[in-house]
């Protein structure tokens, strides 16, 4: 099995999407940049904010990120 890959997204108001903002094997080291989001400068709320678990291809995060923002095109 691929080494586990854990992808930040932030969910964005203006265009009503999520999108990846970072990603790291270690899932401590993105809840750590999730909170430096939160309590940061830009103080994005814990509800915009979603941490998924793919592996590192590209292509796979791709689609999760699909998955989360409801899209049917997940070919």
């Amino acid at each position: 099995m691929n080494t586990p890959y854990y992808t930040l997204v932030v969910y964005d108001i203006d265009h009503n999407k999520w999108y990846a903002e970072f990603g790291d094997y270690d899932k401590s080291v993105v809840q750590d940049e999730m909170n430096d989001l939160n309590y940061g400068y830009q103080s994005i709320l814990k509800k915009n904010m979603k941490i998924i678990k793919t592996s590192v291809d590209q292509s796979e995060i791709n689609k999760a990120i699909d998955i989360v923002n409801g899209s049917k095109n997940n070919v």
